[in-house]
């Protein structure tokens, strides 16, 4: 005996519902690394020095130095994509128009380093770049800054928890992973739905509280640029994330997007970084 035609749209209806709850829960919790790090930039780069440190088995992280190796130094922590030629012409300019010497990082399957970046090897395999082009360089920490975007943002500031730079500049920082995924389901309205997943505990561990790490390095000057249009990592969380915390300066870009927030900061962007540069450093740390 046959089902009955309505039986079966029941069934395959459950079975979609299902799926499309089903596949992102999976992502999310074993698969992060796969919606991080897609699509990585392979435009040319222009460096004056370039360091490649070996991290693990068939992967590397490459430093690419900008400027002379004279001045202070700022080690430049980029996003999800990479696209340090795009910074070469767009964001170096400014950092050492600040005064500093540029060390852009570029993680595992970016920009001509090998193998493919994971979230939970992430942390370590950057502190041993910083640590070895550190030691071959006069960048000692206490004449380095932390630079960030998006993704780098949060990298930066996990990186100056183990180092404790002269001080930290950030845009486009994300409150935490949580948030950041849920704007990015927003963005999409066929996955409106997935806003029901408990994105906080499928993440597990691996949720990067910007709050929890400011609250690590009280006494390193951090900067905050962020954008009031950024939709990929929105303004209001950053802000709540960065409330009340003395040693942080937050600097609301108004109109600015989650692309161009240090373009339109300009002048006010290099300022800061040569104020943190300026900055008192007696402090205990």
């Amino acid at each position: 005996m046959f089902p009955r035609p309505g039986n079966i749209l029941w069934t395959l209806a459950a079975v979609v519902v299902v799926l499309y709850f089903a596949l992102p829960a999976a992502l999310l919790r074993w698969n992060l690394d796969r919606l991080i790090f897609t699509a990585q930039s392979s435009d040319r780069t222009h460096e004056d020095q370039r360091f490649e440190i070996a991290v693990s088995a068939g992967a590397t992280v490459v430093v690419r130095r900008y400027g002379h190796a004279g001045q202070a130094c700022a080690f430049f922590f980029p996003g999800q994509h990479g696209g340090i030629g795009r910074y070469e012409r767009t964001l170096f300019p400014l950092i050492r128009r600040g005064g500093a010497d540029v060390y852009a990082i570029s993680y595992p399957g970016q920009d001509g380093a090998k193998g493919h970046a994971h979230v939970a090897l992430l942390p370590d395999q950057v502190a041993l770049a910083v640590s070895r082009v550190g030691s071959a360089t006069r960048c000692g920490m206490d004449r380095s800054v932390f630079v960030g975007r998006s993704l780098g943002a949060t990298m930066a500031l996990v990186e100056a928890t183990r180092f404790k730079p002269r001080g930290v500049l950030v845009d486009g920082l994300g409150a935490d992973l949580a948030s950041v995924v849920r704007a990015w389901i927003r963005r999409h309205p066929a996955l409106i739905g997935w806003q029901v997943l408990p994105v906080r505990g499928l993440l597990g561990q691996r949720d990067y509280s910007a709050a929890a790490l400011l609250g690590q390095i009280p006494s390193v000057p951090v900067s905050v640029f962020q954008g009031t249009a950024d939709a990929v990592t929105p303004y209001a969380p950053a802000r709540s994330a960065t409330m009340g915390l003395p040693n942080v300066t937050f600097t609301t870009v108004a109109g600015g997007t989650h692309r161009d927030t240090y373009v339109l900061a300009g002048a006010a962007y290099a300022g800061s970084l040569r104020s943190l540069l300026d900055a008192d450093t007696s402090r205990s740390r």
